[in-house]
């Protein structure tokens, strides 16, 4: 029964255990699943959405499209969280506006992210023609920055490199730089937020070449996502990482559109809980975002599944592995993981975006001295 099921809406991965009372740093949270969103009606059927993002008030998506030759990609905004939020979870319909770009094809794909009052997005990725594939800067409006990187474009030929295949903001120890990944290499290459100019590369991490994605900690750590494997570099300077040690790893072919994204909960959350890290397995049937904590344990999954708590909704199950994710925070303090899933086709919850609130638990809370009291007022404000 529906009702009797919100009692375990929590994906609960990690309760706290008689070693936590000792060990401050093992504290967890659950993630609770607010909201899931058809997006197929916003999308004709080649397209699948790809990436998100959160600027703090609203989200936005990007989509890649598995037509042959050049077709159209697009970047939307959705909406407000809040307005997603006050309503019930199935079809959304609406955005605030859209970018049509005439991009590489053939599942070629695309990478969001956000920084200040500015989007980056690649799109086209793998595609080695310069016409058919670029990152580029917009403001929130869906204006494109055309100060940036001469006009608003950096082309293959602007970065020096044969292609692109993922984006992310290096935190860089303070002075934030567009990272950028490429398949065959370990530099990071990495350009300036308000001109798009070169900023300085770092020199070859090590490790697997097969670079898909990239995410970055707070501390400038790097955690890379290659063919069947998340390893982490931990930083030593601006430039220069110490060689990566794989976290996890499993059987994969060569294929691409595979994430990690990092989720900072202890530096913009609540301090002395752990770390997220999120990836994909590109296996059959591992439909499913796969959680492990920064030293590689494991935390738990999200199958899409997970309770809602609204009457009268049910769940659907993501049905590929084309998955992707990002977290934000609001400014009264809630944080929130976004979950896509990108295919193509006129299923419904082909395309989808998921919701999920991060939220303390409560004997996390007393282990850290938080106090019963503030763990209910918490609790209250999150419903």
């Amino acid at each position: 029964m529906k009702g009797t099921a919100v009692r375990s809406k929590r994906i609960i991965v990690a309760l706290v255990t008689a070693t936590v009372a000792f060990t401050i740093a093992s504290a967890d949270v659950s993630l609770v699943h607010r909201r899931s969103f058809n997006l197929v009606p916003l999308f004709p059927s080649t397209l699948a959405v790809g990436d998100v993002a959160f600027d703090g008030t609203n989200l936005y998506v990007s989509a890649w499209n598995s037509g042959s030759g050049t077709q159209t990609v697009s970047l939307v905004r959705l909406g407000s969280l809040s307005s997603m939020l006050s309503a019930s979870s199935g079809s959304w319909t609406t955005y605030d506006w859209r970018v049509d770009l005439t991009q590489a094809g053939g599942s070629r794909d695309t990478r969001l992210v956000h920084h200040g009052s500015s989007l980056y997005w690649g799109a086209g990725l793998g595609d080695t023609t310069a016409a058919n594939t670029g990152i580029r800067k917009y403001d929130l409006n869906g204006n494109l920055d055309t100060s940036w990187a001469g006009d608003g474009h950096l082309s293959l030929t602007e970065a020096e490199v044969s292609r692109y295949d993922t984006i992310d903001i290096d935190p860089s120890f303070g002075n934030p730089k567009l990272a950028v990944g490429v398949f065959g290499s370990t530099i990071v290459r990495r350009f300036d937020l308000s001109t798009g100019a070169n900023a300085g590369n770092t020199g070859a991490v090590g490790g697997d070449t097969s670079t898909r994605d990239y995410a970055f900690a707070p501390n400038g750590d790097l955690y890379i996502r290659t063919q069947g494997k998340v390893s982490k570099a931990t930083r030593i300077n601006d430039t220069a990482f110490n060689a990566p040690v794989a976290l996890a790893s499993w059987g994969e072919g060569t294929l691409a559109q595979a994430f990690v994204a990092y989720i900072p909960i202890s530096t913009e959350f609540y301090s002395g809980f752990s770390d997220l890290v999120l990836y994909n397995q590109r296996v059959s049937g591992q439909n499913k975002v796969f959680i492990i904590r920064p030293d590689g344990s494991v935390f738990g999954e999200l199958t899409g599944l997970e309770d809602t708590g609204e009457p009268g909704f049910d769940e659907v199950a993501f049905d590929n592995t084309l998955l992707n994710a990002s977290w934000g925070k609001t400014a009264d303090g809630h944080m929130y993981i976004f979950v896509v899933k990108g295919g193509t086709g006129a299923a419904a919850f082909g395309d989808r975006l998921d919701i999920y609130e991060v939220v303390p638990e409560p004997a996390s809370l007393l282990v850290l001295g938080v106090g019963l009291v503030g763990c209910m007022r918490l609790r209250r404000r999150s419903r």
